[in-house]
């Protein structure tokens, strides 16, 4: 009666250490994924903010610049000729605080004024795209206003496909 009484107590302890085992097991892999979501969180933030601090660096030199050319053609002055208006790209084009990707400024033709545009670089693969309308000594008409991606140049590696 004494053996069967202690097959009884050791079946019952397995049991109980089978089952802190399997919580101890489980806790310990949601531990785990829930530090490695965490982490892929602080990571994803990171990245966030060091594109939305980007983003506003090029919206300010682009402020910056809009306010640049609005002093351009002032009130009163004759229409800029095309020497002036090559000097106004080259001046936005050489903007110390940003890095110009393009910039060019066409006649709208008439007494209407000219439109600006220009391009500042946000990262490698946006870029703040400006469109001013810019009247005869007025302020600058925001146009066109907007971050575009660049699309990555890839060389296509065709797998040759019988057409047959």
């Amino acid at each position: 009666m004494n053996d069967s009484k202690n097959m009884h107590s050791a079946s019952g302890i397995g049991v109980v250490t089978l089952f802190v085992v399997l919580l101890i097991l489980c806790l310990t892999v949601f531990s785990v994924l829930a530090f490695a979501s965490a982490n892929a969180d602080l990571r994803l933030s990171e990245k966030n903010s060091e594109m939305v601090e980007a983003y506003y660096a090029a919206d300010n030199a682009a402020t910056m610049i809009s306010a640049d050319v609005t002093a351009f053609w002032k009130s009163g002055a004759a229409k800029p000729g095309a020497r002036a208006i090559a000097q106004l790209e080259a001046e936005i084009a050489a903007y110390d605080d940003a890095d110009i990707t393009y910039a060019y400024v066409e006649d709208f033709g008439g007494s209407r004024g000219l439109r600006v545009s220009y391009g500042v670089f946000v990262d490698t693969l946006l870029t703040l795209e400006v469109e001013l309308s810019l009247p005869r000594g007025g302020v600058c008409d925001i146009l066109s206003w907007r971050v575009m991606a660049d699309e990555p140049d890839f060389e296509e590696d065709m797998l040759p496909v019988w057409e047959g």
